[in-house]
């Protein structure tokens, strides 16, 4: 059946900021959710639609403006409170959990909660909290923000400024900061969930990251055998954290990022994306062109690229 598709990328802003923007609105919020409002285009069905604010030139023949859409079934990139209002206004049906959990789902308090831990990471409230987290971690170090995303969010003890924002932010708002070890990682990866009556494995990919955490491009296809005992154990310690989401009432798309560390160390569960990622657009592409090739997708500042739009960085698939 046909989807009215709409790519919120703002997902992460509004659990944050908790405002009650209306979705067209958030469309136009940061250029980057302009440019990614066509993400869909590398994956939407043929008889799908996209909702977007603005049609590019040459627009293809899926994408609708707001004033002009069909009565179609959204699909989301993640549950949303603007979406919901906007189903409510038109009468279009829109099926997400509760955003208020998606929201501690989402959150690294959870994933830190629920993973085994890591030595030296923390939960903290407090600024002197903080302090004292400082004085007794040696070696480089990084506070998070428990709603950033993609490596934003993150506040680097030695190389960042201004720590007293950073913490009257997120404190104000009542919610922690995590705090951990800076470790240097070997293999990044990713494994890419459905949520519903089954919990179902929809591929394992890596992914690349600058040297302050941020995302670069995901690789989708055969994985590296030299790691894949780090899978293995990943998947055998993500289960029974799906399952309890499965159970809190959680359904649709989720990822969880790892990472291999050190002398072949684990960190299992960094994270915990409550959503549809970058890598499940990739693994979606991969399947459909050659399953048995490695295909590359990047989110990165160079001329071209596939979306349309005017942003610094674009989407490119090699």
């Amino acid at each position: 059946m046909a989807s009215l598709h709409i790519c919120n990328t703002f997902f992460e802003q509004e659990l944050e900021c908790k405002t009650d923007l209306h979705l067209k609105k958030w469309f136009v919020a940061h250029p980057a959710i302009e440019q990614l409002q066509y993400l869909p285009l590398l994956y939407a069905g043929k008889s799908d639609r996209i909702l977007v604010s603005k049609l590019p030139k040459d627009p293809d023949s899926r994408l609708c403006l707001f004033e002009d859409f069909p009565p179609l079934p959204i699909e989301a990139w993640g549950a949303s409170a603007a979406i919901e209002a906007f189903s409510q206004e038109h009468g279009l049906h829109f099926s997400a959990p509760p955003v208020a959990l998606v929201r501690e789902i989402q959150s690294k308090a959870f994933a830190f909660v629920h993973r085994p831990h890591i030595p030296g990471t923390a939960l903290l409230h407090t600024p002197e909290d903080i302090a004292g987290w400082v004085e007794k971690t040696s070696g480089p170090k990084v506070l998070k923000r428990v709603l950033g995303f993609a490596g934003q969010g993150h506040f680097f003890i030695d190389r960042s400024r201004n720590l007293s924002a950073f913490m009257e932010r997120e404190f104000s708002q009542d919610r922690p900061i995590l705090a951990e070890p800076w470790l240097p990682r070997k293999f990044d990866f990713s494994s890419q969930w459905e949520i519903g009556k089954a919990i179902e494995l929809q591929g394992v990919t890596t992914f690349e990251t600058s040297d302050k955490g941020s995302y670069s491009a995901t690789l989708a296809g055969p994985i590296d055998p030299l790691f894949q005992w780090a899978i293995d154990k990943h998947l055998e310690i993500a289960l029974p954290i799906l399952k309890k989401i499965q159970a809190m009432g959680f359904f649709g798309s989720l990822g969880i990022d790892a990472f291999v560390y050190g002398e072949n160390q684990l960190h299992p569960i960094v994270e915990i994306n409550a959503r549809k990622t970058m890598s499940r657009v990739a693994l979606m592409i991969q399947k459909g062109r050659d399953p048995d090739q490695i295909l590359r997708m990047s989110f990165e500042s160079k001329p071209g690229g596939l979306l349309p739009g005017s942003f610094s960085r674009n989407i490119f698939i090699e």
